[in-house]
């Protein structure tokens, strides 16, 4: 048997990696899947909550969270490698209530992020708003990785029956650029 060349076989395992990252979102035998991108459109089946893809990300992994009834998809867009991580979660909320909600998750993103070196929002950055009809809170919070100054971008929007939270961790250099390449994913949400 002849040996195959190393670019070969480097070349079919990144084509092996690229179609199992597109194909996660088919469940395997007594699984139901979390969620599919049909025509650039990922619809999440325990939510309903939906957004589009644009063509340049690609879906990396879905998976349940430690909190309770929460799951995340994780995307990457194809020309940075940035990740935007999507968490969402079905609840059934009282409209009166969501925007005392809003205003508490930032004390509680804070909280959560105790561990991050000099984790601060930046002030002129934390936005209410709505998205697709639905309250929705925006902002970003700098932090360090020893020396490396990062950005955590946050974007919450709640609906009656469901929430998301769009994420991004990226260096503060690159804010710029995920910001324009994030806001299709996040200005198209459909959240019941």
């Amino acid at each position: 048997m002849k040996p195959v060349p190393i670019v070969l076989t480097v070349a079919l395992i990144a084509v092996a990696a690229q179609l199992a990252a597109q194909t996660l979102h088919e469940a395997g035998p007594g699984e139901k899947s979390l969620g599919t991108i049909e025509n650039g459109v990922y619809h999440h089946n325990l939510t309903g909550i939906e957004f589009s893809v644009p063509g340049d990300w690609v879906m990396v992994s879905q998976s349940s969270t430690s909190t309770p009834g929460a799951q995340v998809v994780k995307l990457r867009n194809t020309s940075t490698s940035q990740i935007a991580t999507i968490w969402m979660k079905r609840r059934d909320a009282d409209p009166t209530e969501t925007e005392a909600l809003m205003k508490a998750r930032l004390d509680d993103k804070l909280i959560q992020r105790n561990n991050f070196q000099n984790y601060k929002y930046r002030e002129e950055s934390v936005q209410y708003t709505t998205i697709g009809g639905r309250p929705a809170l925006s902002a970003i919070a700098d932090y360090k990785t020893g020396e490396r100054p990062m950005v955590e971008c946050l974007t919450w929007v709640d609906g009656d029956k469901s929430r998301v939270v769009f994420v991004g961790r990226i260096p503060a250099s690159e804010l710029a650029g995920f910001e324009t390449s994030v806001a299709p994913l996040i200005q198209s949400a459909i959240v019941p």
